[in-house]
């Protein structure tokens, strides 16, 4: 193949250069094959046994990876075994091949394309991701159908990993052996298995490639470029050349940023700040700790619902918030009860289509109307409290009567664990998070009411300036430096300081180094991101003087545009700071 630059979604930062080895698509049968009467019997039985040896095979590549990798990245597994145990998804395989007399390869492609077509119509992208654990488990079951080995075989030797999509055991397995330069894929997002494994392993990733792996076949040469997005297939000298030199300064960058990982998060004149990560699976955890987090400023609980066609029970939730909180401790664990409804639907509620979905039953409106499911998740929240490192987050409050329904729940349920001799922390904190501009115009209530805040500014913008970020006909508009919403954020932040309450920003404000350096200005300390972001981000703060930040955001305020806003906040960083590591524009 000729010289190709091909563009898609960087997903782990970094540059690899090397030979491609193309994974195998993972496909289901399309062709419907019957079977006899007398034969049904037989189709079942090789159903169950495949679903056996399925639980065999996981419950061994599990050690091995806990064994390679250490137990946070094994834990998928675990998810993986709850499907295989969940009967609900035998017996409709099971039921179609009685029904329609079927062979079991075709039953289990059409229970897999019930799941694909309805995680599809979620708008969600993180939702839409864990429609891989389905496709993963039902895959294997397939394979095992007839003991066919699952993968090619591996040569040892060190090249690129080009695939159309990477199941996530697929993705732990092969990213494990330590023998994966790099990762292009035609699928995949930032939220996927494939993505935050490459992340924590720090292997440059690329995903969203459209058809790279029809492309390109084995032995090609390519580069990797994780942190614009890009690859190049058969580059020529000059090309490769410049890039491997690009990855020379990429690695002493990289080698930069861990090293302040490990320094004091505090500015020039000694102001303490903490960098908090935001985290979805229990497979996060170390790696944020070892990009330097000093805890978990938000921990998303709704892959737990999405691991099983039934609702996850109390066991299923504590088994979780238990291994983060042992594991993060003694730094704290901010854990988010479920955020689902409006785009993000369970298939397990059942939750009727809403006209508008975004301004619906979501979040905590939908769990005070599901009472039943929050008691069982805020029960697990309170069992894995034990050592005193876990809090409680409420997701979009609007108004203070939200509070107080959730406070007399709480206090039901403590009174339940008491009565079972359970324990718990007593004193466990309670918090909300601003994301309705509503809630924001009365954080100076709303702080009575909780023991801290937690400004959600992905969603708070998006509201405020009515401005959906991912349409982009309309994104322009979406300015996290729009002077309404500095001043909204500033007036949130201070409202929670007057109260003596602690207060986090866990959008992705918070991990653009100039804007953090703006939120320090406005007196916020506490900053939780993604955690690949978290070295940058200190790097910055570190960089500069609280006092002299204060000053120079006070009188940024005064400005009219955030184009503005932005250029003077720069040029009078700059010149104050020249230390301070800006990246990229931010108003667009």
């Amino acid at each position: 193949m000729d010289y190709l630059r091909l563009k898609g979604m960087g997903v782990s930062p970094g540059i690899s250069i090397g030979e491609v080895r193309l994974a195998e698509k993972v496909t289901f049968t399309t062709r419907k094959e019957t079977v006899p009467d007398d034969q049904v019997k037989k189709e079942v039985e090789r159903v169950r046994k495949a679903f056996q040896r399925t639980r065999e095979q996981l419950s061994e590549i599990k050690d091995q990876i806990k064994e390679k990798m250490g137990k946070e990245h094994s834990f998928i597994f675990e998810g993986h075994m709850l499907m295989l145990k969940d009967k609900s998804l035998t017996s409709s395989i099971e039921n179609i091949i009685r029904n329609e007399k079927s062979r079991a390869e075709w039953a289990i492609s059409q229970v897999h394309n019930k799941y694909k077509n309805l995680f599809q119509s979620i708008k969600d992208e993180y939702f839409r991701q864990r429609m891989s654990d389905v496709s993963d488990v039902l895959f294997r079951v397939t394979k095992n159908l007839e003991q066919l080995p699952t993968e090619k075989k591996d040569d040892g030797k060190e090249k690129i990993l080009v695939a159309h999509d990477l199941l996530p055991s697929e993705a732990a397995t092969r990213l494990s052996k330590g023998n994966v330069l790099g990762v292009a894929m035609d699928m995949g997002g930032e939220t996927s298995h494939t993505a935050i494994l490459s992340r924590s392993l720090n292997i440059p990733a690329v995903v969203g490639l459209r058809d790279v792996s029809q492309k390109l076949k084995d032995g090609d040469q390519i580069i990797v470029d994780g942190t614009d997005g890009e690859v190049i297939v058969n580059p020529p000298p000059a090309i490769r050349k410049e890039f491997v030199s690009k990855q020379e300064k990429y690695n002493y960058y990289r080698y930069e940023l861990r090293e302040t990982a490990k320094l004091t998060s505090t500015t020039l004149d000694r102001v303490k700040f903490t960098p908090l990560a935001n985290i979805e699976l229990p497979e996060e955890v170390s790696m944020a700790f070892s990009l330097g987090a000093e805890g978990i400023g938000l921990f998303r609980t709704e892959f737990i619902y999405l691991q099983s066609s039934s609702l996850p029970t109390e066991e299923d939730h504590f088994s979780i918030y238990s291994q983060v909180a042992k594991e993060a401790y003694p730094y704290p664990v901010y854990i988010r009860t479920v955020d689902v409804g409006g785009e993000k639907n369970l298939p397990q509620l059942k939750i009727e289509k809403e006209p508008n979905p975004a301004l619906g039953l979501r979040a905590i409106r939908l769990t005070l109307h599901n009472r039943d499911l929050f008691r069982v998740q805020l029960r697990a929240i309170l069992r894995a409290s034990v050592n005193k490192n876990v809090k409680i987050l409420i997701p979009m409050i609007t108004e203070v009567e939200e509070i107080g329904e959730v406070k007399i729940i709480l206090d039901e349920v403590k009174e339940e664990l008491r009565k079972e001799k359970i324990q718990f922390d007593e004193n466990i904190s309670l918090g909300a998070m601003i994301e309705v501009p509503a809630a924001a115009a009365i954080t100076d209530i709303l702080a009575k009411e909780v023991d801290y805040l937690s400004i959600g500014t992905n969603d708070l913008i998006q509201y405020y300036l009515a401005a959906d970020r991912s349409n982009e006909l309309v994104s322009y508009l979406f300015k996290p430096l729009h002077p309404s919403v500095v001043r909204l954020i500033r007036f949130v932040i201070e409202s929670a300081q007057k109260e003596g309450k602690e207060i986090t920003l866990c959008g992705e404000m918070a991990a653009n180094p100039l804007l953090a350096i703006i939120l320090l200005g406005f007196g916020l300390k506490q900053f939780s991101m993604n955690p690949i972001f978290i070295p940058k981000v200190k790097k910055a703060l570190r960089a500069v003087e609280y006092k002299k930040v204060k000053k120079i955001v006070q009188k940024a305020m005064n400005l009219k545009t955030a184009q503005e806003i932005e250029e003077y906040i720069i040029e009078n960083i700059l010149v104050e700071h020249p230390k301070a590591i800006l990246m990229g524009k931010i108003t667009s």
